[in-house]
Protein backbone atom coordinates (compact mmCIF):
# COMPACT_ATOMS: atom_id res chain seq x y z
CA UNK A 1 0.00 0.00 0.00
CA UNK A 2 1.02 3.61 -0.45
CA UNK A 3 1.00 4.26 3.74
CA UNK A 4 3.34 1.44 3.46
CA UNK A 5 5.86 2.45 0.97
CA UNK A 6 6.15 6.15 2.10
CA UNK A 7 6.43 4.92 5.64
CA UNK A 8 9.39 2.89 4.79
CA UNK A 9 10.89 5.46 2.84
CA UNK A 10 14.09 7.04 4.76
CA UNK A 11 13.66 10.54 5.84
CA UNK A 12 16.45 11.35 4.77
CA UNK A 13 15.11 10.37 0.81
CA UNK A 14 12.14 12.07 1.11
CA UNK A 15 13.26 15.06 -0.26
CA UNK A 16 15.02 13.62 -2.82
CA UNK A 17 11.51 11.27 -4.02
CA UNK A 18 9.10 14.23 -3.15
CA UNK A 19 8.29 13.91 -7.45
CA UNK A 20 7.91 10.53 -6.68
CA UNK A 21 5.59 11.12 -3.61
CA UNK A 22 3.69 13.75 -5.49
CA UNK A 23 2.38 11.06 -7.63
CA UNK A 24 1.73 8.23 -5.31
CA UNK A 25 -0.55 10.44 -3.85
CA UNK A 26 -2.79 11.85 -7.13
CA UNK A 27 -2.44 7.99 -8.33
CA UNK A 28 -3.88 6.88 -4.80
CA UNK A 29 -6.62 9.52 -5.42
CA UNK A 30 -7.84 8.58 -8.87
CA UNK A 31 -7.79 4.71 -7.44
CA UNK A 32 -9.73 5.80 -4.64
CA UNK A 33 -12.39 7.54 -6.96
CA UNK A 34 -12.19 4.82 -9.21
CA UNK A 35 -13.18 2.18 -6.24
CA UNK A 36 -15.67 4.98 -4.79
CA UNK A 37 -17.15 4.91 -8.37
CA UNK A 38 -17.63 1.21 -8.71
CA UNK A 39 -14.51 0.26 -10.52
CA UNK A 40 -16.83 0.99 -13.90
CA UNK A 41 -13.05 1.14 -15.50
CA UNK A 42 -14.43 -0.44 -19.02
CA UNK A 43 -17.31 1.97 -19.51
CA UNK A 44 -16.66 5.04 -17.58
CA UNK A 45 -13.59 7.01 -17.49
CA UNK A 46 -12.44 8.46 -13.99
CA UNK A 47 -9.81 11.17 -13.79
CA UNK A 48 -8.88 13.95 -11.72
CA UNK A 49 -9.18 17.85 -12.61
CA UNK A 50 -5.90 19.55 -13.26
CA UNK A 51 -6.68 22.01 -10.02
CA UNK A 52 -7.61 18.87 -7.96
CA UNK A 53 -4.02 17.45 -8.98
CA UNK A 54 -2.28 20.84 -8.06
CA UNK A 55 -4.43 20.59 -4.91
CA UNK A 56 -2.52 17.03 -4.02
CA UNK A 57 0.56 17.98 -5.16
CA UNK A 58 0.75 21.35 -3.17
CA UNK A 59 -1.13 19.32 0.29
CA UNK A 60 1.53 16.57 -0.45
CA UNK A 61 4.91 18.86 -0.78
CA UNK A 62 3.47 20.74 2.51
CA UNK A 63 3.52 17.28 4.56
CA UNK A 64 6.98 15.71 2.95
Amino acid sequence: SYDRAFALLPAADRKSQIPGIIMAAIYRTLLEEIRDDGAKVLTRRTSLTPLRKLWIAWKTWIRR
